[in-house]
């Protein structure tokens, strides 16, 4: 499975963020990841510069083999909570759709 991580200009940090794309999909795919081609991952900071509550958003598609992608949204105060929010999300989705 191939992790493409697209982030905004305010969100810094790339690679740690990748990493830590990868490592939340893992996790929360516990082995439905030979089953998808590729997850496709946007991390954004919604309100840039002012601040605010759960102003960070990663939204996650993926793409099943043979079937049509599916995505999800999640936000949340920190990047890490967000990717990893949008992980769990994603996982619980490809459950129901895998199944």
């Amino acid at each position: 499975m191939q992790v493409i991580l697209h982030n905004d200009d305010t969100i810094h940090g790339y690679d740690s963020a990748l990493r830590l794309a990868e490592e939340a999909l893992e996790r929360a795919l516990k082995g439905r990841a030979n089953r998808l081609s590729r997850v496709e991952v946007w991390v954004a900071d919604e309100n840039a510069h002012k601040g605010g509550p759960d102003d960070k958003r990663c939204a996650m598609e993926a793409h099943p083999r043979g079937r049509k992608p599916v995505g999800v949204r999640h936000h949340a105060a920190d990047v890490t909570a967000a990717i990893r929010g949008a992980a769990d999300k994603l996982a619980r989705v490809l459950e129901r759709d895998l199944a």
